[in-house]
């Protein structure tokens, strides 16, 4: 089996940070689909795929990549935990000061 990486606009195979190549033959097999994951984090790579090929091309197998959440959304979302908006019993943490109280 060997492991590709592919761009999802373009169609493009990863061959290295900044370097895609359209023939897959001309694209890095990662060898590893834990190997592409780390590579898609740490290029922080968005609208990319990942694609296991065997011998024969009808066994092939393309693993869709979420995108990124964006690090906005995210401190948006440790905010409102914080300031207590909602906890992850989806009560609000004055209502649940309020119960404990009582």
């Amino acid at each position: 089996m060997k492991v590709f990486i592919r761009d999802t606009q373009t169609g493009w195979y990863f061959q290295e940070p900044s370097k895609w190549a359209l023939e897959q033959e001309a694209a890095q097999d990662l060898a590893q689909v834990t190997r592409a994951v780390e590579l898609i984090f740490e290029a922080h790579l968005e609208n990319v795929e990942i694609l296991l090929c065997y011998d024969d091309p009808r066994y092939d197998l393309i693993l869709p990549v979420p995108p990124s959440p964006s690090r906005h959304d995210s401190a948006r979302g440790r905010l409102a935990s914080r300031d207590g908006i909602k906890s992850e019993e989806g009560k609000s943490a004055i209502a649940r000061k309020k119960n404990h109280l009582m």
